[in-house]
């Protein structure tokens, strides 16, 4: 088994609390570099708010955070709630193809199981760009015993674009944004090392940590409903969330329009945002990654009527577009 523990520089207790015995404790994993510590802390605050009688531990794998960011999941006080921060160093590599779209941070799931094999045998990750809307008591109704994970299946696109390309029986390909991870089987099937080997052989995955865990899970996993990993896209002023099936347990905004930039901004995001330490925060316009996001905010503005700023982010939308 690979040596994980070399690429943790240290462990912070941001969040003490000494769990009563014989009571269950949820672990969560969430993995995040600065660009999300944001999204991650309200993604937190709903967990909390809608699991308040449950002890939970949330284990954040973090990735060149700031000081600033590092103190407000410090400031993050309830009850029933410890956070233990594992600060990752520059030793965790994956190949540059495999980065160019994605975060380095997004691979640091594949070792987390490992490194949490003696804390807990159940571990939920869950995306940094996800909500909580109910009560997470699933995690501990699954039958885990013969599968790796248990996850949704993605959307109908990926399944036809990736399960072919992969060897994956059509319609199991998962989405792994939410994933129920049987941790001891983890580690007997050696998932860690043999998707790091899928992601550093030369070959370039579309979508990195989802297409290697895919391939090396195999058939040990288990799919679950979609209310587990609501799979949502936001369009300009759409509020697409606030009209989730009531049975909901977790909202995942896919693409790179997230409900913390202007022309996508949510009211269920904000509910709990400003119940975070992160709510006087000023927020990103738009993802300056993605031209179609500077373009709708260009078009919020003229909407506003706010011509100059329209125009001006017309410009950067132009620009970005060419130098691409």
């Amino acid at each position: 088994m690979i040596n994980v523990d070399k690429f943790i520089n240290k462990r912070n207790k941001l969040l003490l609390f000494d769990f009563l015995n014989n009571t269950p404790v949820l672990h969560i994993l969430l993995c995040f570099d600065n660009n999300y510590a944001l999204s991650a802390g309200v993604d937190i605050i709903s967990v909390i708010e809608n699991n308040k009688n449950r002890q939970i531990h949330f284990h954040l794998f973090t990735h060149n955070i700031s000081e600033v960011n590092r103190k407000k999941f410090v400031a993050i006080k309830f009850d029933n709630v410890a956070i233990t921060e594992y600060v990752i160093n520059e030793q965790f590599k994956i190949d540059q193809k495999n980065t160019e779209q994605f975060p380095i941070s997004a691979c640091v799931r594949l070792i987390a199981p490992i490194i949490l094999r003696d804390v807990t045998e159940r571990l939920l990750y869950i995306d940094s760009d996800t909500l909580c809307l109910q009560n997470l008591a699933f995690i501990s109704d699954i039958n885990l015993d013969s599968a790796v994970i248990a996850a949704v299946a993605d959307v109908s696109y990926m399944q036809e674009s990736q399960c072919t390309k992969y060897n994956v029986k059509f319609g199991t390909y998962f989405n792994s944004g939410v994933m129920l991870i049987n941790i001891p089987l983890w580690c007997q099937e050696d998932i860690t090392s043999k998707t790091l080997t899928l992601l550093n052989s030369g070959e370039k995955y579309q979508y990195p940590d989802q297409d290697v865990l895919n391939i090396a899970i195999g058939e040990k996993r288990i799919l679950l409903a979609k209310k587990y990993n609501n799979l949502l896209a936001l369009s300009i002023n759409g509020n697409e969330d606030s009209n989730v099936p009531d049975d909901t347990v977790l909202i995942h905004y896919i693409t790179k329009n997230k409900p913390w930039h202007q022309p996508y901004r949510s009211t269920l995001f904000d509910f709990y945002l400003q119940q975070s330490p992160w709510k006087n925060d000023e927020l990103p316009l738009y993802s300056c990654k993605k031209t179609s996001s500077i373009r709708a905010y260009s078009r919020l503005m003229f909407e506003q009527k706010k011509y100059l700023l329209g125009l001006k982010h017309y410009f950067i939308y132009l620009k970005t577009k060419l130098t691409k």
